[in-house]
């Protein structure tokens, strides 16, 4: 028997997937009440003088990284279940979550949501910054923790657009018509916000809590992020189709590490899946997804080659 096509593959892939979602996302609403009370728990540490500051700083990254799975979660409106009487806690849980990673929820969820249906294309807006190697992504990052509270300074005042070289300004140009005017519309205010608090916070004599407890470690986040949920699961970033534009791509401690996204081609397959549950729904799935052509590397991919083996799988 050969790879399952046409509507049997869907329709056997529906009844796999189907005892795997419909739950109430509690453990990301867990997530996000740990992550944030953990933060705050530094800033306290640190405003009392009972920690050091660089450790503050990485303790400080290390919980507000976290945020991003809830964010995420939301995005998928799995937390609500995709109950549409529940979706202001997917909206609820990704606001906040966004605010704390310097990021508008509304504008993240529009090119996210594109980047699945358009991944590793020309019009992907994920793969300007996941595209490269880990030191190319890191130089983004920097660029980005430098610009993104210059943003309302040259939106009010053109002008000072042209301090920004023009290499830097075309990509920016490029990656801002990828994410699309929705999506840059929707994080102005959003902007505007985090500029606020950073500029009163600093005027009020909090400029440590707001620049190195929360703004530096949020950016030092999202370049950990940009790691694990854009470079790794696409890299190279040069195929595309159902089965090929992400992959499965596990090694020791990747569950941990990725929450479950070591598995990233099955939430790109199965996105209502939540992520701490597309570890179980592979070992129900990985076989017929090796018979479709799937991107399986590191240890996933070795039981799948010991049953080709020894004759186990069925043809």
């Amino acid at each position: 028997m050969g790879p399952r096509t046409g509507t049997d593959r869907l329709m056997y892939e529906r009844s796999i997937v189907e005892p795997h979602v419909g739950s109430i996302g509690w453990r990301s609403l867990f997530n996000i009440t740990w992550c944030v009370l953990g933060w705050v728990s530094i800033v306290a540490l640190r405003t009392a003088e009972m920690i050091p500051l660089w450790a503050a700083v990485l303790l400080a990254a290390l919980f507000l990284q976290a945020c991003y799975m809830p964010m995420h979660e939301s995005v998928h409106k799995t937390l609500s279940a995709g109950r549409p009487a529940l979706r202001w806690v997917d909206r609820s849980v990704g606001a906040l979550a966004g605010w704390l990673l310097c990021e508008s929820f509304s504008a993240h969820s529009i090119t996210h949501l594109k980047h699945h249906t358009h991944t590793n294309d020309e019009t992907d807006p994920d793969v300007l910054n996941s595209k490269g190697s880990p030191r190319d992504i890191l130089f983004r990052v920097i660029i980005g923790m430098i610009l993104y509270p210059l943003g309302p300074l040259f939106a009010a005042i053109p002008p000072t657009r042209r301090l920004v070289p023009k290499g830097l300004a075309a990509r920016l140009g490029q990656m801002a018509q990828l994410r699309g005017p929705e999506a840059i519309a929707a994080g102005k205010p959003v902007v505007i916000g985090h500029v606020a608090v950073l500029v009163l916070g600093s005027i009020l004599g909090y400029a440590e809590t707001v620049w190195l407890l929360w703004y530096v470690p949020a950016w030092i986040g999202r370049f950990w992020l940009s790691l694990v949920f854009g470079w790794l699961p696409h890299h190279p970033h040069s195929e595309t189709g159902r089965y090929r534009d992400t992959r499965v791509f596990t090694f020791f401690g990747s569950t941990f590490l990725i929450r479950g996204h070591d598995y990233h081609l099955l939430h790109h397959l199965f996105p209502s899946v939540p992520h701490y549950r597309l570890r179980r729904l592979w070992r129900d799935i990985g076989h017929h997804l090796a018979d479709q052509g799937a991107r399986i590397e590191g240890r996933a991919a070795k039981p799948l080659q010991i049953a080709e083996n020894t004759g186990s799988r069925t043809k």
